[in-house]
Parts: structure tokens; sequence; C-alpha cells
């Protein structure tokens, strides 16, 4: 396990066959498993994690307080309006720009099992590296501000 202590810089959505992915850009490097022009899978040091959306999006509001409140609010809005909920790779920028992340990030290799999210037993069709989020300390400004946000919900 590899313990990281990182900077974020920036939160870009983009997309990859029919799947989108959020990728945070952190102020140092570290060891990842990228794909290459020959498509093929090898290590190198980058400076940026691709997440799947829902997962980084679950990892800020069970981490950053406050932060769930504006995703409840903006949800609440979106079902009571018939819309969709306006949440994502611009909202996590705007708030997570400058935070400090604490991340642990596991290597594992092909043909290495786990369980999934409904947990059926599952193998790794290549090597990488799992990433789990830990802590986040947002910068003082955005923390000045979610604590705004939570004592107008409270009416304090």
């Amino acid at each position: 396990m590899q313990t990281i202590n990182a900077k974020v810089l920036n939160i870009r959505v983009y997309a990859t066959n029919n799947n989108v992915r959020y990728r945070v850009t952190f102020d140092n490097k570290f060891n990842a498993i990228v794909v290459n022009d020959d498509n093929e899978f090898i290590e190198a040091e980058v400076d940026y994690i691709d997440f799947v959306p829902k997962v980084l999006i679950a990892q800020v509001l069970n981490i950053v307080d406050g932060v769930d409140i504006i995703y409840t609010r903006k949800r609440e809005k979106a079902i009571r309006d018939a819309s969709e909920a306006d949440f994502g790779a611009a909202e996590l920028h705007t708030l997570m720009r400058n935070a400090t992340f604490t991340m642990e990030r596991n290597k594992f290799e092909a043909g290495d099992e786990y369980t999934d999210a409904d947990g059926n037993v599952q193998t790794h069709e290549h090597a990488g590296y799992n990433t789990q989020i830990k802590d986040i300390v947002v910068s003082d400004k955005i923390q000045a501000k979610l604590d705004n946000i939570v004592d107008s919900v409270l009416g304090l």
C-alpha cells in the first residue's frame, strides 16, 4: 500500500468509449498503470488519477462536511422539477481545487480476484491501482463557504 498526500490542481471530465471519467490532476507524481500508444498497460509516473464519476462524488460526499448538503439540495430540486441533478465535474472542481487529498493506493495484478459492489467475485483483466480517498482538507475559503451553507440550512 502506498499513501499519497497531494494537492488538487484541477478536475476535468472526458469520455472513453461510452463512459465518462473525471481526471483529477495533482501537484505531484506517483506510480500508476497507463495505456501506451500500442494499447499496452505499462507502469509509469503520473500526476493524475481517473475516477468513475459516482465513485469520486461518493467519496467526496462522505468525507467533506457540507458538500453532502449542496448535493442533496441540488438533487431534491431536480426531483421536484423533474429534471436531472446538476452536480458533476464543474462543482467538484470548484470545491476541491487546492484541497489536499490523502489517498491509499493498492496495486493489483492481472488475474487477481476482487469482489464487486454487488458481492460478485470478479477477475482483474489487467494490472492497475485501487485508490481510496481517506481524507480531504479543502481550502480555508471553501471551508468557510461550506460552514455558511450548513449554518443557513440549520437556520443559524
